[in-house]
């Protein structure tokens, strides 16, 4: 049994889906390997892995939770199942870089102007119920608030469009928004059942970071929460 922590599958899937405008980790890297085992080691040619974008065996497109899963600390991808044995048959694809900008915890209050914009990921609340008798699994529904904070004066263009300040926070809540809206099954087996339940809601100016904040309130369903 493998421990998956729901905000490092959150972590993933927006930065799979989510374009920095910072462009932050976006170089991509494409790594390939014999088949016939299970765990695959990335070596990444520009800082670590920010996120596994596809993976193929036999040119057969793999599903992420379900399939494999990925083991960001140690840089590894991991299939349930061992992989169809053969020479360069397992394709892996990635984002990679020095830095990031979405974490599954909040900014230090030292980081420089340069680390924004910024997205973070906070479980604020969670309840189970078994879905039978004693011995079912434990069906878990968990909220989640996911933070957006833009420096002050910072402005990006996107599109042709600029956009600065509480505008740009608004806008990656927004996109935030319609990655699960459009992407959600990807995070099917781990993840299920995406909710709003509030927002984008603009908090304002934060005087700690300096920074505009934004936030939207989710709620995702599991099984066996934690578990691979």
């Amino acid at each position: 049994m493998v421990f998956i922590s729901p905000k490092n599958i959150i972590v993933d899937f927006l930065r799979t889906h989510l374009t920095d405008p910072r462009a932050r980790a976006e170089a991509t890297n494409t790594e390939t390997f014999d088949g016939g085992t299970t765990s695959y080691q990335l070596t990444p040619t520009v800082g670590k892995v920010a996120c596994i974008t596809a993976v193929a065996v036999n040119s057969v497109t793999q599903n992420k939770w379900t399939d494999y899963y990925i083991d960001i600390q140690n840089q590894k991808v991991i299939f349930y199942s061992a992989t169809v044995a053969g020479t360069l048959n397992v394709s892996i694809t990635y984002k990679q870089g020095t830095t990031n900008w979405i974490f599954q915890d909040k900014a230090k209050e030292s980081l420089s102007t340069t680390s924004f914009p910024r997205i973070s990921i906070m479980k604020v609340s969670g309840s189970g119920k078994r879905i039978g008798q004693y011995n079912a699994a434990v069906e878990k529904v968990n909220r989640f608030q996911i933070d957006i904070w833009v420096k002050e004066d910072y402005a990006a263009t996107i599109g042709s469009i600029v956009y600065a300040e509480e505008t740009l926070a608004e806008y990656i809540a927004y996109q935030i928004q319609k990655a699960f809206e459009d992407y959600e099954k990807e995070l099917f087996y781990q993840l299920y059942n995406y909710t709003l339940m509030s927002g984008p809601n603009d908090l304002g100016f934060d005087k700690t970071y300096e920074c505009f904040h934004e936030a939207l309130d989710i709620e995702l369903k599991s099984i066996n929460e934690g578990q691979s």
